[in-house]
């Protein structure tokens, strides 16, 4: 925040002029030269009172990510939005990845959050359709002076699944290293090691089920993807019955952290890998 902040002062000079002399009166907050310095030992910014000079200067305030803010930090961090969201005309943006655990660091269905209850105006970002994945990558190149053959294009589109990350970096890779045939297949490379990590992290963090996490994603990629053809799959990996109350748990996580997505057609659910990158990475192991 701090960082952010004073490269904001930085881009609005005209305006750090004219704040500077009310920061100074903020408690645990330095004004420097250009910028500011946070304390957070002994007495700690009061970041209630700096949100609410800036709030004078019409500021949006942007989180990114949001869902990663865990324990005292991110308790702590809720309910000085919470407060800000009762007290202010601010205006907070709070963004995230993983939409179930967003979700559930906003506390929507969970009374006890300090953020529940408030109203908000949720914005859903779903994957490009191949006619809007096309769109973008020909405008895209047009504004840095490229023009790929159509069939790269195309090529691009129904490989990379209208994912707006891996659209980009195949924009990026086509600016950096040329337009070639091999191109896609660099991309898809890179992009496989960047799911990947991803999802390593996110088993990092559930070291005790990993296996099995690592089972079912093997399991949707397969085209095993009902309830009961996963916990087959599962049970017969392991050679034993697996409880539904914990299947249930392991895919709400993988959902939670959009790695699958549960799909409804009438009474039938599937769950499917979205990610046409990450899909691969389990169909080659």
């Amino acid at each position: 925040m701090e960082s952010s902040i004073n490269e904001f002062f930085r881009e609005n000079r005209n305006l750090w002029e004219e704040i500077k002399p009310e920061l100074k009166n903020i408690a645990g907050l330095r004004v420097l030269s250009l910028g500011v310095s946070f304390s957070w030992k002994g007495e700690k910014t009061d970041l209630i009172a700096l949100f609410r000079e800036l709030e004078k200067y019409d500021v949006v305030l942007a989180f990114d990510e949001v869902q990663y803010l865990r324990g005292p930090v991110g308790s702590e961090f809720a309910g000085l939005i919470a407060h800000l969201y009762d007290y202010s005309n601010l205006r907070i943006v709070m963004t995230g990845s993983e939409v179930g655990l967003l979700h559930d660091y906003l506390g929507v269905d969970d009374p006890k959050a300090p953020l529940y209850g408030r109203y908000f105006h949720e914005v859903t970002l779903s994957r490009f359709t191949g006619e809007q994945s096309r769109d973008f990558l020909i405008q895209g190149f047009e504004q840095v002076g490229l023009a790929p053959p159509e069939d790269l294009i195309e090529t691009a589109v129904e490989r990379l699944g209208g994912i707006v990350g891996w659209l980009v970096l195949f924009g990026r890779n086509a600016m950096e290293k040329g337009l070639s045939e091999k191109l896609i297949d660099d991309v898809f490379e890179e992009a496989n090691a960047l799911a990947m990590d991803e999802f390593e992290n996110f088993l990092s963090k559930r070291s005790s089920a990993r296996k099995r996490y690592l089972e079912i994603m093997r399991a949707v990629a397969s085209g095993r993807n009902t309830w009961e053809e996963i916990k087959e799959y599962l049970e017969r990996k392991e050679g034993k019955s697996v409880a539904d109350s914990v299947l249930a748990r392991l895919l709400k996580a993988l959902v939670d952290s959009s790695f699958l997505e549960k799909v409804k057609e009438g009474r039938n659910v599937y769950y499917h890998i979205p990610d046409p990158i990450l899909e691969a990475c389990f169909k080659e192991k």
